[in-house]
């Protein structure tokens, strides 16, 4: 086995002597991220803890090694930051004061969860877990490591978006390993693109495991929420998630697989709730598909579609000539079999049954002559399209749509367009004109990111690609980067409001609220008395985190000193 020294600290490859990574690229030397267990960590006396992939309200993950197996690993550590910290030795970690109670429930059911995943080895679409420990004051898990992709990038190099059949093919599993994990009473509640991995052989798995507080608005831990895959019980205090909140995340990742860009955050659409597909996209779906994927992202949790099975159900609800040709089948059965059953047909001459198999025998010949043809005519069309695709040189992860090849075999050098200048105008109103003309239009239209601008209104475009005025192919994708407002904002008033209503008014101004209590004796228990250490009209950072505090009553006379 290779020295952990002379591993790569990003993918564990072996450095080979060298100061740049041959596998991954990443160069010798380069720090851990600030708050995470150093390099080289020993847990268990068996794992190595390398580079911190990612973190959250409940800890950092890592990629690590297994030294017993000598193969990769994911590491994942419980270690909420914003309740504890590490110890002058950089590994252990202290409670903060005043916190051991949320400390201890939640690293009690950050054990529970993952002892319930560990139990789920049968489903092959999720993460694996096989072990689970306690050290330096905190818990641990450790999973199998795949050299995977996420969904979003998946997306971006297959052109953008993935047919209805390729994403069947990803989708489909996983739904089933869902529709197990609730039978469980097992969430998730953070579905999306970034936690649905693409495995080497094709397949998808779902990973980013974490325990419901992070998940939520109204808990002791920072959320942490995926933009236009969270709904909209994940955002508003008081309400509480369940097998529904899993499908709107589920239906969000296909709705982005279809068409490359997320449904708007659950908090924007409850005043506009519409999907807004591309007219080029949207024929190429089936109307089912369209109608479930619609019925799942339903804003109104009780409106939405309740369970994965009624989901699976309404996903593959095709219109079929199944059951046309089963009639059709035993209907040929029934009359191949009668005559043998009649008397009629016993008392019939020898030579009329001779005439009758003879027509039989050269009607079958002709037929099955007929079929042949057919079958080869297919094959040499479908030898020549596939040509055409190699020459074409169309993705590989959606060159075997048929669609798509069509459209690379119409093309024309001559059939182009003058790129129009989409720069300040609002993207919402481009993508809901394009959804609701009659026919094709000259361009179609994607977000790639969002940007912070203090001088372009919020959802209006930044900039584009291809520039205005150069020529690009008719039906091609102008990618746009839109404006995400200012990187300031100002917090809006909501004393005397229920909590969920000064919730939602907090995060639609954009910013993350946590819930906090006192007494008061003008505010009626139940409602806002305000925010702790700030007031309304401050100006404050997009993303910031505000304590909304909560009315207890008076304070009782025991407690009057």
């Amino acid at each position: 086995m290779t020295e952990f020294s002379n591993l790569c600290m990003y993918c564990m490859s072996d450095m080979q002597g060298k100061d740049v990574c041959p596998v991954c690229g990443h160069r010798k030397g380069e720090p851990q991220i600030a708050g995470a267990l150093p390099y080289g960590t020993t847990l268990q006396k068996r794992y190595s803890v390398g580079r911190a992939l990612r973190s959250n309200g409940e800890g950092f993950t890592y990629i690590g090694i297994d030294n017993v197996l000598n193969i990769r690993v994911e590491i994942h550590e419980f270690y909420p930051a914003s309740i504890a910290e590490r110890k002058e030795d950089g590994k252990s970690v202290r409670i903060l004061g005043g916190s051991e109670l949320p400390f201890q429930e939640n690293l009690t059911e950050f054990l529970r969860y993952s002892r319930e995943i560990a139990h789920m080895r049968e489903l092959s679409a999720i993460i694996q877990i096989y072990d689970i420990f306690e050290e330096n004051g905190v818990a641990y898990t450790v999973s199998e490591w795949n050299d995977s992709i996420t969904l979003r990038y998946f997306v971006k190099r297959s052109g953008g978006h993935v047919s209805w059949n390729v994403a069947r093919q990803l989708f489909m599993p996983v739904l089933s390993a869902l529709k197990e994990l609730h039978a469980h009473s097992i969430l998730h509640l953070g579905i999306s693109p970034d936690t649905l991995m693409i495995m080497r052989d094709g397949k998808m798995k779902l990973g980013g495991f974490s325990i419901a507080a992070v998940r939520q608005m109204d808990t002791d831990l920072p959320p942490d929420l995926a933009p236009g895959c969270a709904a909209i019980e994940q955002y508003v205090m008081g309400d509480k998630p369940s097998e529904a909140t899993d499908v709107y995340g589920f239906a969000a990742s296909l709705f982005f697989a279809l068409t490359g860009q997320l449904p708007p955050e659950a908090p924007r659409r409850r005043t506009d709730a519409r999907l807004l597909i591309p007219n080029s996209i949207m024929h190429s779906l089936p109307p089912y598909v369209v109608s479930a994927i619609a019925n799942a992202l339903q804003v109104d949790p009780e409106k939405r579609t309740q369970s994965f099975e009624r989901l699976r159900e309404e996903i593959t609800a095709a219109p079929s000539v199944a059951a046309a040709l089963e009639s059709s089948q035993r209907f040929d059965r029934i009359a191949a079999v009668e005559p043998r059953n009649s008397e009629k047909a016993e008392k019939e001459k020898p030579e009329k049954k001779e005439v009758s198999g003879f027509v039989w025998v050269i009607s079958s010949c002709l037929v099955m002559l007929v079929i042949f043809v057919a079958i080869a005519i297919v094959w040499m069309n479908n030898k020549g399209i596939q040509s055409r695709v190699a020459q074409a040189s169309v993705s590989s992860a959606v060159s075997q749509e048929s669609s798509q090849i069509v459209s690379s075999n119409a093309e024309s050098a001559i059939d182009q367009i003058t790129v129009p200048n989409l720069v300040g105008k609002d993207y919402n109103e481009l993508v809901a004109a394009q959804s609701a003309a009659d026919s094709d239009q000259d361009y179609n239209i994607a977000e790639t990111s969002t940007e912070f601008s203090d001088t372009i209104e919020e959802g209006k475009i930044i900039s584009q690609d291809p520039k205005p005025g150069t020529k690009m192919q008719r039906g091609s994708t102008i990618v746009v980067v839109v404006s995400q407002g200012a990187a300031v904002r100002t917090l809006p008033a909501i004393t005397g409001k229920a909590l969920n209503e000064a919730s939602a008014l907090v995060t639609s101004a954009g910013f993350v609220p946590i819930q906090g209590s006192e007494y008061s004796d003008k505010i009626p228990k139940g409602l806002v008395i305000g925010y702790k250490d700030v007031k309304a009209g401050s100006q404050m950072a997009y993303g910031s985190t505000v304590t909304i505090l909560v009315s207890l009553g008076p304070k009782p006379a025991s407690q009057i000193q």
